[in-house]
């Protein structure tokens, strides 16, 4: 994926104002040069959380999060970087460049745009199909999905035809998009719908875009398979999404209890919310996959699988908690027994039910281990050989050592067999997981500690005073270069500053945070603790505290044994490798 240039990224960033964004999100009130509030990512009962419209960053002094715009729509949102990039942008009206200026990328987006704006005109045209349809109402109402659970949730029909929607959609949209979408087909004979006599459930993505459906059959005879999803495409990637993925972001639940609810389906995940358990997601009819634990752990601090207690709901469960576990996610198994699923649960027995199935929650690996035990007799050798393999095989495609350990100290104990065997079979099975990934298993070195000391506590003076007197960067520049500073994070902040002022005449923190690597970042946060920006950016220049600060940055290259770079120019070829990915 082409990376969006640094100069993009920085239009985003002047396009929306830190004030204007997070006001947007939360009630920000002023105090004298600076905007308050409670803190939208912790629970507090007075305001600890900062907006500076000068330095156009956040802070929080109660949990410390921290950061630029995009940093809050990512954090508030629960987006990736270039999700929250794009969000933005589209708020501004600046249209993303990539590195390369490629061409196709563009067409990719106006595409995209074309094939979102034809999805919202076909879940339109759904719920108005389910107005005018009584068996279908009938249905939901017999469900308990009717009413204004049905307009809540966006709940639609297709009627049962097959040129409705395709011939209205031919006199819309062009073919490019049509198929885009995937939600008209064609053959031989021309195109026809592809939902047809279902009830329709629309399927959004992270930031709450229509990118496909979901659609269950009403006729209980049909021979039809009952669910379907609409078909793989540029919008739509079932192994990356999550039903109800949207909501999680406003999840009061998931503030409560910091865990993500998984089940199988729709119709769960919709009962579940309106029961008050609105941390619930489901995967979109397959086996739980990485990407989808993934997407789940960012809203989240662990999950709990809430599946059903028949045989192909404990078989479901076991592929979920392999993907968990081999990736160290903290997980927890939920097992209903006494309905069929959690749909039934909380209709028959309340959100009181559900909630005695979530607080008798296992362990993921207890569970693991539990099913291995029903299915070998530990007693016999050659069964108890196959449980090891089982339990090394899954076990080796841990990604973390130290989890790859703990897990086999605990199945020693379960199968009672001596650690050095457990471990010896999960090396084995890792290396070939490794063989067969591609990947060379190399040990990690150890990090050295960060340097710090009076040196660097010097250094940051200086850039703090350069980010107060920022004309003085132009003449710093040619004689400090980042070579002089003496850690890499301090370095590369010194570097974007001068950057900054080379490309834009100002260093706003707030703008250079979208290009810094973690230590340079939290750099940047120690210099801004004692910064002191003029709330009026037209404040009279102090030349006498300038030419005092030249002086410091003389006294702090002259002090420096490393060679110097050749000022801006060469500064300008280092440009963009720092930035994050986009």
């Amino acid at each position: 994926m082409a990376r969006v240039t640094r100069e993009s990224i920085e239009e985003v960033r002047r396009a929306n104002d830190i004030i204007d964004v997070i006001r947007g999100y939360v009630p920000l009130q002023k105090r004298g040069s600076q905007y308050w509030v409670n803190c939208p990512f912790h629970d507090e009962k007075t305001p600890s959380f900062t907006v500076s419209p000068s330095r156009q960053t956040y802070k929080c002094f109660g949990c410390g999060v921290y950061g630029n715009v995009i940093d809050f729509v990512m954090a508030h949102e629960k987006l990736d970087f270039r999700e929250a990039l794009e969000k933005l942008a589209d708020r501004g009206g600046v249209t993303l460049s990539y590195e390369g200026g490629n061409a196709p990328g563009r067409n990719e987006s106006s595409l995209r745009a074309r094939a979102l704006e034809m999805m919202e005109w076909a879940q339109r045209g759904f719920v108005a199909n389910l107005a005018k349809h009584e068996p279908a109402r009938q249905y939901l109402e017999s469900r308990g999905l009717g009413g204004e659970v049905a307009e809540s949730w966006g709940i639609g029909y297709a009627p049962d035809e097959f040129h409705r929607q395709s011939d209205a959609a031919l006199r819309k949209f062009d073919v490019e998009t049509i198929e885009a979408t995937g939600l008209c087909k064609r053959n031989e004979r021309g195109w026809y719908d592809f939902f047809r006599g279902r009830v329709t459930f629309p399927i959004r993505d992270a930031r709450g875009r229509i990118v496909g459906f979901g659609a269950r059959l009403l006729d209980p005879d049909a021979k039809a398979q009952k669910y379907v999803n609409s078909a793989e495409g540029l919008l739509f990637h079932k192994s990356r999404l999550l039903y109800g993925v949207d909501r999680l972001a406003q999840s009061r639940k998931l503030k409560e209890t910091g865990r993500v609810l998984l089940m199988e389906g729709y119709t769960d995940v919709i009962a579940a919310h309106e029961a008050g358990f609105d941390n619930t997601v489901a995967p979109l009819g397959t086996a739980l996959t990485r990407e989808q634990v993934s997407l789940a752990h960012r809203y989240g601090d662990g999950i709990t699988l809430v599946l059903d207690g028949d045989e192909a709901g404990q078989a479901a469960a076991e592929r979920g908690v392999n993907v968990v576990l081999e990736m160290g996610v903290d997980a927890k198994v939920a097992t209903i027994t006494s309905a069929k699923d959690p749909f039934d649960l909380l209709r028959q027995q309340g959100p009181q039910g559900l909630q005695r199935v979530l607080d008798d929650a296992r362990d993921a690996f207890d569970f693991k281990l539990e099913l291995i035990r029903r299915r070998h007799d530990l007693q016999r050798p050659v069964e108890a050989e196959q449980a090891l393999r089982e339990l090394a095989t899954m076990i080796g495609r841990a990604e973390s050592p130290s989890l790859r350990e703990l897990y086999a100290r605990r199945a020693a104990t379960a199968l009672n067999l001596r650690e050095a065997a457990v471990m010896s079979a999960v090396q084995s099975e890792h290396i070939k997981h490794a063989e067969t990934q591609g990947r060379e298993q190399q040990p990690r070195q150890a990090q050295p500690p960060a340097p710090g000391g009076a040196r660097a506590a010097y250094e940051r003076e200086v850039l703090r005073r350069l980010f107060e007197h920022p004309r003085t960067l132009a003449t710093a520049s040619a004689s400090l270069t980042p070579e002089a500073f003496s850690t890499e994070a301090l370095r590369e902040l010194y570097r974007e500053m001068l950057n900054a002022w080379d490309e834009h005449g100002e260093v706003v923190p707030g703008a250079l945070l979208s290009h810094l690597q973690n230590e340079a970042r939290q750099e940047l946060e120690r210099v801004l603790e004692h910064i002191r920006i003029p709330a009026d950016l037209g404040s009279p220049v102090d030349e006498e505290e300038e030419r005092r600060l030249v002086q410091e940055i003389q006294k702090l290259a002259a002090g420096s044994e490393k060679p110097r770079a050749q000022g801006l120019e060469e500064l300008r070829q280092k440009k963009g490798r720092r930035t994050r990915q986009a």
